[in-house]
């Protein structure tokens, strides 16, 4: 992978389960919070549900099918994203523990999530602006479900068009973030940057079968 070098420590004091290449997930989601932003959208979050990720974010790190980063223009200058990604080509090719996830999160919300990805911030200089996800556009109220391993991150939610965050998290260590309702159509997230930070993946999961999330 072409990339700055990670920056990260692994957490010792995380108890690791690789039994048959997994990682230790609860499947039971105890201490899952739902968090009310409005009357139609929501999030899920569930801090440390995956143990042994330090494991896991290195090997994904090394592995993954990482794809060029993007160039945009600001201010008239073509820049690259400040952050990399990778997808997974199919749902044969995703590693055993992302698959163990998926899984669980499938029987879970109901929801075949048949699409995988994940971001990469290397540093605290790698970011991703306020938005929503572009399946807005072509699902209604489409479930996206991220988990954070590595080094915690802020990562923002606020209304869509602009005004002061409404909620704050600070993501990584194994955190399950859940979005639901209608999150991706009234609201935007992003990661801002920071003066220093440790690496921090983003395994984001998505569905390609236009569902109504329910409550």
């Amino acid at each position: 992978m072409a990339a700055r070098e990670l920056c990260w420590q692994t957490t010792l004091t995380s108890p690791v389960d690789l039994t048959l290449g997994a990682p230790a997930i609860d499947e039971e989601f105890r201490g899952l919070r739902r968090i009310a932003l409005d009357d139609a959208s929501w999030v899920d979050f569930l801090p440390d549900w995956v143990r042994g990720g330090d494991e896991l974010l290195a090997d994904i790190a090394e592995h993954a099918p990482w794809q060029p980063q993007k160039l945009r223009v600001m201010w008239d200058h073509q820049v690259r994203e400040p952050r990399i990604l990778a997808r997974w080509p199919g749902l044969e090719t995703l590693p055993v523990p992302v698959v163990v996830m998926r899984d669980a999160l499938s029987r879970r919300y109901r929801v075949d999530f048949d699409l995988v990805s994940v971001n990469l911030y290397r540093d605290g200089a790698d970011s991703v602006a306020w938005h929503g996800d572009r399946n807005r556009l072509t699902h209604l109220n489409p479930l996206v479900v991220t988990v954070s391993l590595g080094e915690r991150r802020t990562f923002l939610l606020r209304r869509r068009g602009g005004g002061p965050s409404a909620l704050s998290l600070r993501l990584g260590g194994g955190d399950l973030l859940v979005m639901a309702g209608a999150c991706q159509h009234e609201w935007e997230h992003c990661v801002p940057k920071v003066a220093y930070a440790g690496a921090r993946m983003s395994i984001t999961f998505r569905h390609s079968a236009n569902v109504i999330a329910f409550s």
